[in-house]
């Protein structure tokens, strides 16, 4: 699964996914106990209250504006038949989701502690480094005398 952060309502988070096919589920609701709930994206939408759409990128304003004329057709296909597979330029910039709900808890916390580790190894290395140098240093002094 890709999902991409799509609205807010209050501390409900609505995603949509960018993968599901026609007869798929294509939304997400994270609720305030973060739990995850299969939806169908629009209707789901249409019927959110306070529904704060995101529309920060490209791909957020294409989902969410129902264009005229021959576009309209494109998102029809895109959206609704998914007939028509995204652009690559839509989705290059987005932050996608593989894991919601609680199991992206899990793994974010997995995230922070594999980052912890490599920062410390890093610092390890820095500080190793610098004693090096010094030590070098030294020995470069004493037979400078």
């Amino acid at each position: 699964m890709k999902a991409v952060l799509a609205a807010t309502s209050g501390k409900k988070k609505l995603y949509y996914v960018i993968d599901a096919d026609s007869s798929e589920s294509d939304g997400v609701v994270v609720n305030e106990e973060n739990k995850a709930v299969n939806v169908s994206f629009f209707s789901f939408a249409m019927k959110m209250k306070n529904l704060k759409r995101l529309k920060n990128t490209p791909f957020h304003r294409f989902l969410w504006s129902m264009p005229n004329g021959e576009m309209k057709q494109i998102w029809i296909e895109t959206f609704i038949t998914k007939s028509k597979p995204l652009n690559k330029k839509f989705t290059e910039n987005l932050v996608l989701h593989t894991q919601l709900g609680e199991t992206a808890k899990k793994q974010k916390k997995t995230e922070m502690k594999i980052k912890s580790f490599l920062d410390k190894a890093a610092s390890a290395n820095k500080y190793n480094n610098i004693l090096s140098r010094i030590e070098n240093r030294n020995e470069a002094e004493k037979w400078n005398m």
